[in-house]
Order: C-alpha cells, then sequence, then structure tokens
C-alpha cells in the first residue's frame, strides 16, 4: 500500500459572496503525488453530505466549478454541502495539457464486443502511464478508483459525512459510473453527465446505488442513442444501461415526465427499486456535449432525484 503524504493549502475562494474556503491537499497514490480540492461550506455542522465532481477530459478542478451563475460551490453553499474536486492524472503532448480519468474503459480499448473505436477514428495521445496501450486507448491508465477512494475517506476522516454523491461530467461521468460498480460501500449516489461508458462496457453494480444519467440527442461526442461518436469511437446506448440498472435492482414503478420550459427534457424515473434506490433517465431534445441549459437550473435538475 502506498504510504499516504497530505498537504493542504487553504486558499480563499474569491468567486463565492461568504469566507467559506477552498483548500487544496496533494496526497501520493500509485506513485504519483494527485491533487484535490475541497469547499467547505460557511455552515459546517454534523451529518453533512460529501459532493465528489470529477471533470472531464483535457479539464482540471476550476473548469468542473465553473464560475458566475453557475459556479458549482454556490450550489454547495445553498444546499449546505462539502464539496471535494480531484484532478485527473495530466500530461502535455502537441502544445496542449491532456487530463483524464481511468474508467477502466478509455484505458483497455478492447471489451466483450470488441474494439471500442472504429478502423477510421481520430487519435488521441497515449497516456504516458499507459504501457503498450491498445490502438483505441485514450484514457489514463493509473488507479483512479483508488484515488477517489482516498478521496473520499480523507474527509469521512476529517468531517462528519452521513452521505457521498459522486457526480461527473463527460469522462468524470464514465469515472462516476465506474466508482457507483466499484465502491458501492463508500458512495450512495452517482451522476454521469454525458459519460456513456464504452460500447460492452457499460458496468453494473452488484448492490443497489442510486443513480442519475444524462444524455443530450445533439451530443456527438458521448451520444446517448447513436453507438458511433463523431470521432470514431463506439459508446453503449444509455437506455441500455438504464435498462440493466433498473433490472438489477428490481424496480417496481416508473414516473415519465416531460420538460418544455427552460428546455425539452424527457426525465423518466425507476423507485421501489433494491435498498430504496432510484434510477433516473434525462434525456435533452436539443443539447450537445455540455451540461443542462441553463447551468444554474440544470445542476439543480441532475440532483433533484437524489434530493426529493
Amino acid at each position: 500500500m502506498n504510504k499516504l503524504i497530505l498537504l493542504s493549502i487553504f486558499l480563499l475562494f474569491s468567486c463565492s459572496s461568504n469566507n467559506s474556503l477552498m483548500q487544496e491537499h496533494n496526497i501520493l497514490h500509485d506513485e504519483s503525488i494527485r491533487t484535490f480540492y475541497t469547499y467547505v461550506p460557511s455552515n459546517l455542522n454534523k451529518e453533512m453530505t460529501l459532493v465528489v465532481g470529477l471533470h472531464g477530459y483535457t479539464g482540471n478542478a476550476k473548469s468542473f466549478i465553473r464560475g458566475g451563475d453557475a459556479n458549482f460551490n454556490n450550489f454547495l453553499e445553498t444546499n449546505n454541502f462539502i464539496g471535494a474536486y480531484p484532478e485527473g492524472k495530466s500530461f502535455k503532448a502537441n502544445g496542449r495539457n491532456f487530463s483524464s480519468w481511468n474508467d477502466l474503459a478509455g484505458s483497455i480499448g478492447k471489451g466483450p464486443k470488441g474494439d471500442i473505436c472504429d478502423i477510421d477514428r481520430d487519435y488521441y495521445p497515449f497516456p504516458p502511464d499507459c504501457l503498450n496501450p491498445h490502438r483505441c486507448s485514450w484514457a489514463s491508465c493509473g488507479d483512479d478508483i483508488g484515488f477517489i477512494e482516498k478521496v473520499i475517506d480523507h474527509h469521512k476522516d476529517k468531517y462528519d459525512i452521513k452521505s457521498v454523491i459522486v457526480i461527473g461530467m463527460s469522462n468524470g461521468g464514465m469515472l462516476a459510473q465506474a466508482i457507483g460498480c466499484n465502491l458501492t460501500d463508500k458512495v450512495d449516489a452517482v451522476i454521469n453527465i454525458e459519460g456513456m461508458q464504452a460500447l460492452g462496457m457499460s458496468c453494473t453494480p452488484k448492490k443497489p446505488i442510486t443513480m442519475v444519467i444524462y444524455g443530450a440527442k445533439n451530443d456527438t461526442t458521448v451520444p446517448p442513442e447513436d453507438i458511433l461518436a463523431s470521432d470514431g469511437y463506439f459508446y453503449e446506448p444509455m437506455k441500455n444501461t438504464v435498462n440493466d440498472w433498473k433490472n438489477s435492482f428490481n424496480c417496481a414503478n416508473s414516473t415519465l415526465e416531460q420538460i418544455s420550459n427552460p428546455a425539452i427534457i424527457t426525465k423518466e424515473k425507476f423507485y421501489d427499486c433494491d435498498g430504496g434506490v432510484t434510477i433516473t433517465s434525462i434525456l435533452d431534445h436539443n443539447n450537445d456535449h455540455d451540461w443542462p441549459k441553463p447551468y444554474k437550473w440544470g445542476i439543480n435538475l441532475l440532483f433533484d432525484p437524489i434530493l426529493n
């Protein structure tokens, strides 16, 4: 087991109207220094909810948090949640910075249904921590699930945490679902934003866990309905993942809601499932590869099936 090294740097979060703090932490994990940030709300008390936010491919904690009215920390402050923002392993190639998460699919490149990319596909630089990568590999090969587990444990050791929600965008959504499948004893719910997993590699937990999954019809980067993405990679359709989860947890009932304002949304929620969990599918009829818009409303849309 790797020796844990923890360094904390307290930074005043300038975009918030309150005096809450962002804390930077660096730990040694899997022979690499990994970074995560903690947002502490102004009204810290007992039985807190921890929300772990996972950025997308080439992103970082700042790109996940966003700014202005869409600032994710504003949502945390309003709901009195603690936030944790880990950062994926990164490297430079072709003058750009590439960061990614290992969801146990994008690093492998081949699943039970074959290669996860077409013969004619866009090229992504192979992360340096991947030895002998498959031609379809594009994501880090590091132990990101173990890293997120350490992030969760750190906050549980320091704060009174009652529940844990993991939310991720795109590649971060892929990892959020993988965490739901692999850390069911540590996590209560996952929110997967446009992170359909590779074709044939969409995982299902062995124990019940609540999930919200969001996809947009105009998303050609990680499509929720079409198998083939614009870059030549194959993805499991969202409906297949939802069916696998609701059937695995024996969900007995469902509700179907059509939303027309401020966005056209089809929202289906499955409930009366094993363990009291719920499975919610949200299909956006107009959006592309982005959070549901407008962003502030979209954050509430994603969390509503879990909080209400």
